[in-house]
């Protein structure tokens, strides 16, 4: 499971400076496969969050200036938001299955206060 882990975020590194090196479309179609392949190989959520953060934090560090930083932060969250895209499509699928749009429609609804 580690080498999945260390893999991906490998993976996730190149692809994401790619992206911001270019800007282009093809380089968000990678972040699309990126999420594909975290699903199917058993990665969460909170990996690839985790891995985005880490990699977006050292990308901002090294920023030579605060405007170029935000630029980079703007870009990684486009990447990111591809990225996640089909753990989106997974989810709603699985709550149509399980509720036949039941389900949705009660995600929709606010939540009732707890009190302590």
């Amino acid at each position: 499971m580690r080498t999945r882990h260390t893999l991906f975020s490998r993976r996730y590194r190149a692809a994401l400076l790619d992206y911001l090196l270019s800007g282009a479309e093809a380089e968000l179609s990678r972040a699309y496969d990126l999420g594909r392949t975290a699903v199917n190989e058993g990665l969460g959520l909170l990996h690839v969050l985790r891995t985005h953060q880490r990699e977006v934090g050292d990308l901002i560090e090294s920023a030579p200036d605060h405007d170029r930083g935000l630029r980079r932060l703007n870009a990684a969250h486009n990447f990111l938001m591809e990225t996640l895209s089909i753990f989106e499509m997974t989810h709603r699928g699985y709550v149509a299955l399980v509720g036949g749009g039941k389900a949705e429609a009660a995600l929709d609804r606010p939540r009732p206060r707890r009190r302590h």
